[in-house]
């Protein structure tokens, strides 16, 4: 089945063709107007011996689900993003073939509410067609995507911070947190199978954002700077000219990588040239079409999850993490068993890139 959402249906979604036009205050009305069923509890907790912020969210145990595997005689499930079966669209590009968009997330971690979570959550759709995803758009398609992520990246931080709670401490709120993630596969944390990214703007900062500025402070450079010294050049994968894509020497899981951007003054997407910008997306093409190919070859099923690490601190880089090793009690205990070695894993890395 071919499916993807057609024109006709796009335009029945349509609200805004461009995020960057949209004002902060209609954007807050839309979502408000549109997202109202299944909202967070607005509620969250901090783990006082490691800082991890939690947040409550009930009702996203209801959240659809399409993407669990089916034996290979079941037709193919109807996709609901296909079928028009969403929010309202408030970004919209062309591609090559098809166009990538931007709407509102019906089960928001966050929302424009009152109290001290609050802020906006939305899906990029990385293509109107169902089966195209970083891994397998041209490389100019890939810029495109980047692009409208960085645009709706920088209407958030510059104009989100109207959504911020008085009473939140400075050191939290300024100035404020674009959280932006892909889960792909039923096992990290994926429910529908056609390719999207989350992007949220929190009151809350998630812990790795604290945990990158603390880096900096203690040791006068960002983690980005480190890593770009510190790692041997054995596990460097490949070298973008503004971005670098590496395995950690401290990879935690087989095949985990990192996208490093190379100008450390610059920490958000947005702040990125376009040169900048095609670097980043050629890394998330080639470290996401390896973890295409490569989970099938050692047998896994297909599941990743790709963290971005931008404000103070990090300078601007991306983790992908393959689902390659379950965690077990060791983990939990924060002694991590890894069943590669990061120079093998580097080794294989760059052989499929390259081949």
């Amino acid at each position: 089945m071919n499916q993807q959402l057609e024109r006709e249906m796009l335009n029945s979604l349509l609200q805004s063709e461009n995020v960057e036009k949209l004002s902060f205050a209609r954007l807050i009305e839309l979502v408000r107007e549109e997202v109202s069923d299944f909202l967070p509890d607005g509620v969250y907790q901090v783990d006082p011996r490691n800082g991890n912020r939690v947040l409550y969210h009930s009702s996203r145990a209801r959240r659809p689900h399409d993407n669990r595997p089916t034996p290979s005689e079941i037709p193919e499930r109807e996709c609901i993003i296909c079928q028009g079966h969403t929010t309202g669209i408030i970004d919209v590009a062309e591609l090559d073939t098809g166009f990538t968009f931007i709407n509102k997330n019906l089960f928001p971690v966050l929302y424009p509410q009152d109290g001290a979570v609050r802020g906006l959550h939305f899906l990029q759709w990385t293509s109107s067609q169902h089966g195209k995803d970083w891994h397998n758009l041209s490389r100019e398609d890939c810029a495109v995507v980047m692009k409208r992520l960085a645009a709706l990246e920088k209407k958030l931080l510059e104009e989100g911070e109207v959504l911020l709670p008085p009473a939140h401490s400075k050191a939290d709120r300024s100035p404020g947190f674009v959280v932006i993630i892909k889960n792909c596969g039923r096992l990290v944390g994926g429910s529908l199978a056609h390719g999207h990214q989350q992007i949220a703007y929190s009151s809350v900062m998630p812990r790795c954002f604290l945990d990158n500025r603390r880096f900096e402070q203690t040791h006068g450079e960002t983690f980005s700077d480190y890593l770009r010294r510190e790692n041997p050049p054995e596990l460097t994968v490949k070298d973008y000219g503004p971005a670098l894509l590496l395995v950690p020497y401290f990879m935690q899981r087989p095949y985990n990588m990192m996208l490093l951007v190379k100008d450390t003054g610059k920490k958000y997407l947005y702040q990125l040239d376009q040169s900048e910008i095609v670097a980043v997306a050629q890394g998330w093409h080639d470290g996401l079409g390896v973890i295409h190919t490569l989970m099938p070859q050692i047998g896994r099923e297909t599941a990743y999850n790709v963290t971005t690490h931008n404000g103070p601190g990090a300078g601007l880089y991306f983790e992908f993490l393959p689902y390659t090793q379950e965690t077990g009690g060791f983990e939990h205990l924060g002694l991590f068993v890894c069943q590669e070695l990061p120079q093998r894993a580097a080794a294989r890395i760059r052989d499929l890139i390259e081949g």
